[in-house]
């Protein structure tokens, strides 16, 4: 471990940092970690609360609220020791596992979304018997989440067994996948196999789903018709995925062109490598804000459990099965 008077000094300070910004990115840090677990638990709790919010849409948000709590309880305060210290205190093994974790947890979080927009595409976009099939019950859905977890996991472990390494990179404050030549392979199909591919299929969900709402508004207008047959639950629940989906990618688009630079040997500045980990920690954060804001049923529960209620009396029960 560090010696306690090399921590405190920022004279000695691995990355040459001065006392306010240390003070400053811990402190930021230490609030991004905390807002992500009580937010995140928020929307586990409710959900779990009361059983009409149990519906296929909230199922795949609570597993994404899971996956954010875990980085908040797993992943965060190693980070924020590690920016703290400006170096990798602990083991090189559990730095490779640490790299591991927060992996799996990275790639749980896109499949997720990636779910959300497949289950959106089906429900919008074709037929209800289609639909119908490939999301029968709340059971089916929560079968999905697993194998999303199984699959980030058997995609987030290769570097255990040889394909890939993790190591310490101090401007982030974590441990992540080496980008040197020799283990390049594996960064290269995670990224263009799991994220590009992930991405890819998302928007292209959310442009169907936009121009079937478009053409049916249209048909509605031509036939002079003021309102739409669509229950209004389900495009306000489209409104919510399709917003956090671009929150993701907004917070996340910077560090993939930081990885693209770094694996190519151009230079980054330290401040821009850190800046841009801040924003992927703050994925988790903005998640429940963005329901509780863009989710009516979401939001009463969110009040009626803040207020001490019984959110689970408040909602209203009508919406989407």
């Amino acid at each position: 471990m560090a010696n306690n008077s090399q921590i405190g000094s920022s004279s000695q300070d691995p990355l040459g940092r001065s006392h306010s910004e240390i003070g400053l990115v811990v402190a930021l840090a230490i609030l991004i970690s905390l807002i992500s677990f009580l937010g995140n638990f928020l929307v586990v709790y409710v959900v779990y609360k009361d059983s009409r919010l149990r519906r296929l849409t909230n199922i795949f948000i609570q597993n994404l609220a899971l996956t954010d709590i875990a980085s908040a309880s797993l992943v965060m305060p190693y980070w924020v020791i590690s920016l703290y210290t400006g170096t990798w205190i602990f083991s090189e093994r559990w730095c490779e596992i640490q790299g591991v974790i927060q992996a799996t947890f990275g790639i749980a979080s896109i499949l997720t979304m990636g779910l959300i927009a497949f289950n959106r595409y089906f429900r919008v976009v074709k037929s209800e018997q289609l639909y119908s099939r490939l999301f029968p019950s709340k059971k089916m859905a929560r079968v999905y989440c697993v194998i999303v977890w199984i699959a980030s996991i058997l995609l987030a472990t290769p570097s255990l067994y040889g394909w890939g390494k993790m190591v310490y990179h101090p401007p982030y404050g974590v441990c992540t996948f080496n980008r040197k030549i020799e283990d390049i392979s594996y960064v290269i199909i995670l990224m263009s196999g799991v994220h590009n591919t992930t991405t890819a299929a998302i928007f292209y969900c959310y442009y169907k789903i936009y121009k079937t709402l478009k053409e049916s508004r249209q048909n509605l207008n031509a036939h002079g018709t003021t309102s739409s047959e669509r229950p209004r639950t389900d495009i306000r629940v489209l409104k919510t995925s399709f917003a956090v989906v671009c929150v993701f990618f907004i917070l996340w688009g910077p560090v993939t062109v930081v990885v693209m630079m770094e694996s190519a040997e151009y230079f980054v500045p330290r401040e821009v490598s850190t800046a841009v980990f801040f924003l992927v920690f703050t994925t988790s954060l903005v998640n429940p804000i963005i329901y509780g804001v863009m989710n009516p049923q979401l939001r009463t529960a969110f009040k009626g459990a803040l207020s001490f209620g019984r959110c689970g009396n408040q909602i209203n029960p009508t919406g989407q099965p």
